[in-house]
């Protein structure tokens, strides 16, 4: 690895070292850099600001993380995959969606929920309103059951999204015929 690349994870897990104990506007270049036992122009001449740091972080880490993601899983075991690793770095990824919205995370993971959904469904076309509606719904549920603070483990939350869009579709038909 490259001297570069490990400055930069070191300052990425500096950052989420700071963010489960501090809010994402409270934590400064300068906290950075000390927590990574580095100085502020280290950490300036990687990154443009903490903002620069954290897309960087999103978009490397859930890069490796799918890369690592066996071939043959497919469709809901990807999603309680991603669901897992969202859940071990909780603290990180609350802190940016409370500051930052779910902007910034959902056009990192919104192409990659829509592809595992298009091959679950056969669809050819990525901008198919089906796969729209059934990504960004994923994403938002996801999003609000981090935030939330519950207890419910990644695998009983992949199960009760599953059931619960089960009891969905059925309503939909029941009330479509």
């Amino acid at each position: 690895m490259a001297k570069a690349e490990i400055t930069k994870r070191a300052l990425a897990a500096a950052m989420k070292r700071l963010l489960p104990d501090m809010p994402y506007e409270k934590v400064s270049v300068s906290m950075i850099a000390d927590e990574a036992h580095m100085n502020r122009k280290s950490f300036y001449y990687h990154f443009k600001g903490k903002a620069e740091l954290v897309n960087w972080i999103l978009d490397t880490e859930f890069k490796d993380y799918l890369e690592t993601t066996p071939e043959e899983e497919e469709g809901w075991e990807v999603i309680e995959m991603l669901v897992s690793y969202l859940y071990k770095e909780k603290g990180f990824y609350c802190s940016i969606l409370q500051s930052t919205g779910y902007g910034p995370l959902s056009s990192i993971m919104f192409p990659v929920i829509a592809g595992y959904i298009k091959d679950m469904f056969g669809i050819a076309d990525e901008s198919d309103p089906v796969i729209m509606l059934a990504a960004d719904t994923l994403l938002a549920s996801i999003f609000r059951w981090l935030l939330s603070g519950s207890d419910v483990m990644p695998d009983a939350f992949v199960n009760g999204l599953k059931e619960s869009i089960l009891k969905l579709s059925k309503e939909w038909i029941r009330h479509l015929i």
